[in-house]
């Protein structure tokens, strides 16, 4: 089953010093094909709908709300080692 993405809310993205991090709620309907013991691979999730540029990691499966799919992906290797570094790296909504 594939949903357009206006069926799901994309939160803002958000970081910490080695990754950037954001969910994604889907439908109920979608929340029902999400495997219940293992993360998706990027081919899965995408199956199911969900539109990110690449590189975004599904790294977490948070019980209570299985509707709400957690994503990760590293900083690029600039902001790493210091060269264009934006300012705030501490754990933030932006």
């Amino acid at each position: 089953m594939t949903t357009g993405n206006n069926d799901f809310y994309y939160s803002n993205k958000y970081e910490d010093d080695e990754f950037e991090y954001r969910h994604v709620h889907v439908t109920k309907d979608v929340s029902k094909l999400i495997p219940k013991n293992r993360l998706m691979s990027e081919t899965e999730w995408r199956s199911l709908g969900i539109q990110q540029s690449p590189g975004w990691m599904h790294y977490m499966i948070h019980g209570p709300e299985r509707h709400v799919l957690l994503f990760r992906r590293p900083l690029a290797a600039t902001q790493k080692t210091g060269g264009n570094v934006r300012s705030g790296n501490a754990v933030g909504v932006r």
